[in-house]
C-alpha cells in the first residue's frame, strides 16, 4: 500500500506538470487523493498511525471531493463536456470536513483514543460512516453515470471486443474492491477492509501498464454514445456546407495542432453547438471528432517526418498536437499502417 501511494502521488505530480488543463488538473487530484488514501491505509494497518495518530483521517475530505470530480470527469471523457467545477461540488467535502472537527481540535492522546474505539463510541461511529460513505460516494458517482448515460445510449456491440472485456474487467474489479470496503466498513469485518485496502495499488499500477487499451474503447463507447444520443437531428437550422467551410478555414490554419482542441472548443471556432458539430460528423464521415482531427494530425506528421531536417518523433509528436510518443505511435500505426520510424525509413529508401 505504501508504495502504490507514492507511485500515485508521482503519477499525480508527473500528470499536472504534461497536462496543465481542467481535465489534467483533476485526473491529477483523483490520483492524489487515491495516494493519500492508500497512505492512510498504510499507516492503520502497520500501527504507524499511533506515531502520527493526524494524519489517519487526512484523505476522507479529499475522496469526497474526487468522488464528485470523478463524474465531471467521466462526462469529459465520454461525452467531451467541458469540465466546469462549481461550488456545490465541494459540499460533500466541507460536510466531512465539519464532522472531523471534533477529531483534530483534540490533543494525539485524544484521537488515539477515538480510533482504538470506533466501534463503541458514537463518535467513533461517525468515523466509521464518513471511511463508508467515501467508497459509496464513488459507487455512485461511476453508478449514476453508466445508469444516464451508458446503459440507455451504448450499443452491445460495443462490448465484446478484446479491449471492451479487458476494460470491463477493470471497472469490474474496481466496483468489487469499494463494495467489499463498504462491506467491511459497515459490519466492522477486518478481512474484507484489507483486502479492499490491498486491491487498490495493484488495480492501479494494472490500469497504468495497460492504460493505451483504454483509450480505442473509450473512443468506441464515445461515438456509441453520440451516435445514439444524436439520433434526432440538430442540424435542421445549420447547413452542412457552411460548417465544410468553417472547418476547411479551420484546418488551414492548423488548429488540430491544439493538443488541448476538444469538441467544445472546435464548436465555438466553427460558431455552431457541440451536438450539431458531434452530429455533423456521424452523418459526414460516419466517425466522430477524435477520428476526424488525428487523421489532419496524421497528415501532417506525414509531412514532417518527409522534411530533410530530421526531427525526433517525440518532437513531431508534441507539434501535431498528440500529448504522448505512445498515443502517436499507435494512431499512427492504425491509419498508416506502419510506425513513424518506419514510414521514414521507407521514405528515404524509396
Amino acid at each position: 500500500m505504501g508504495s502504490g501511494s507514492v507511485f500515485c502521488l508521482i503519477w499525480s505530480l508527473s500528470n499536472l506538470v504534461r497536462n496543465r488543463n481542467a481535465s489534467g488538473f483533476v485526473w491529477s487530484f483523483i490520483l492524489f487523493s487515491t495516494g493519500l488514501w492508500l497512505l492512510t491505509g498504510a499507516f492503520m494497518f502497520t500501527g504507524f498511525y499511533l506515531y502520527l495518530p493526524s494524519i489517519a483521517l487526512i484523505h476522507i475530505p479529499f475522496v469526497f471531493l474526487s468522488s464528485t470530480l470523478l463524474y465531471l470527469y467521466l462526462e469529459y471523457l465520454f461525452l467531451e463536456k467541458p469540465i466546469q467545477i462549481k461550488v456545490y461540488h465541494f459540499i460533500p467535502a466541507i460536510v466531512s470536513i465539519l464532522f472531523l472537527i471534533p477529531f483534530y481540535s483534540g490533543t494525539d492522546i485524544e484521537r488515539l483514543k477515538i480510533l482504538e474505539l470506533l466501534s463503541s463510541t458514537e463518535y467513533g461511529s461517525i468515523i466509521v460512516g464518513l471511511n463508508f460513505g467515501i467508497k459509496v460516494s464513488i459507487l455512485l458517482s461511476v453508478g449514476v453515470f453508466l445508469v444516464k448515460e451508458w446503459i440507455p445510449n451504448v450499443r452491445l456491440s460495443v462490448f465484446f471486443t478484446k479491449k471492451a472485456i479487458y476494460s470491463l474487467v477493470f471497472i469490474l474489479l474496481i466496483w468489487i474492491d469499494l463494495l467489499l470496503g463498504s462491506i467491511g466498513f459497515t459490519f466492522q469485518i477486518a478481512f474484507f477492509r484489507k483486502l479492499s485496502a490491498y486491491l487498490l495499488p495493484v488495480l492501479m499500477y494494472f490500469y497504468f501498464f495497460t492504460r493505451e487499451l483504454w483509450t480505442p474503447f473509450v473512443s468506441d463507447v464515445r461515438d456509441s454514445i453520440q451516435r445514439n444520443k444524436y439520433e434526432k437531428s440538430k442540424l435542421v437550422s445549420v447547413q452542412l456546407e457552411t460548417i465544410d467551410q468553417k472547418l476547411y478555414e479551420l484546418m488551414r490554419e492548423k488548429v488540430f495542432c491544439d493538443e488541448d482542441l476538444s469538441l467544445s472548443k472546435l464548436a465555438d471556432m466553427a460558431e455552431v453547438k457541440p451536438g450539431q458539430l458531434s452530429e455533423y460528423f456521424h452523418k459526414r464521415y460516419g466517425f466522430g471528432f477524435y477520428q476526424y482531427i488525428n487523421q489532419y494530425r496524421i497528415d501532417e506528421a506525414k509531412r514532417l517526418l518527409l522534411e530533410p531536417e530530421e526531427r525526433s518523433i517525440l518532437s513531431i509528436a508534441d507539434s501535431v498536437g498528440f500529448n504522448s510518443k505512445s498515443t502517436f505511435n499507435r494512431v499512427f500505426l492504425e491509419t498508416v499502417g506502419t510506425t513513424p520510424s518506419e514510414f521514414r525509413k521507407q521514405s528515404k529508401s524509396n
